[in-house]
């Protein structure tokens, strides 16, 4: 069950995300970061709003932002160790926070705790490798902007494993509960 509404929750956010990113036309930039962060909280858990609804609103201004500031840099070169730094941070709030569990998706054992610690190591290493390279190959093979954008992505990401984070996105829930509320 927690499949199925993770999967539909997932594509309505998604479908939202491509048709307001179309229409501000940063649609690469912001899905380039959404997708990072998407495929990375797969195994490294995070910060979660109470209810779906919430979630996609959440997930859609962050990543909307994040496209738009990633498409506001002209150039991008300065940023190329961007990644690496990323990266670094990343080490240490995966070996601190991952998994970082939720009340849909509780770690059951130690053995799948080690597993998605590893994957995301993993994941981190990947992800950074080819954005480095991404960003230190002047646009060969991808556009420079959009890998920026895939850094933000990661850097929210790694953000909602902390405490902090957990804080953060918990005040954006509550943020959007109360207009909820009053409305039925």
């Amino acid at each position: 069950m927690f499949g199925m509404r993770l999967f539909f929750t997932s594509a309505s956010g998604y479908v939202a995300l491509i048709i307001i990113a179309s229409l501000l036309g940063i649609l690469p930039h912001a899905l380039a970061a959404a997708i990072t962060a998407s495929v990375f909280r797969i195994f490294s858990g995070g910060a979660h709003a109470s209810s779906p609804l919430r979630c996609n609103l959440i997930g859609v201004g962050v990543f909307l932002t994040l496209g738009f500031i990633s498409n506001l840099f002209s150039y991008v070169q300065s940023l190329i160790y961007l990644p690496v730094i990323i990266a670094i941070i990343g080490i240490y709030v995966i070996y601190r926070y991952v998994p970082a569990e939720t009340p849909g998706k509780p770690v059951s054992s130690q053995v799948q705790r080690k597993y998605l610690r590893a994957i995301s190591f993993s994941l981190l290493s990947l992800w950074s490798g080819i954005s480095f390279w991404g960003l230190s190959s002047s646009g060969e093979f991808f556009e420079t902007k959009t890998v920026l954008a895939s850094c933000f992505g990661m850097a929210w990401q790694l953000f909602t494993l902390t405490p902090i984070g957990f804080k953060v996105v918990g005040g954006m829930d509550s943020m959007f509960k109360l207009p909820m509320e009053r409305r039925g």
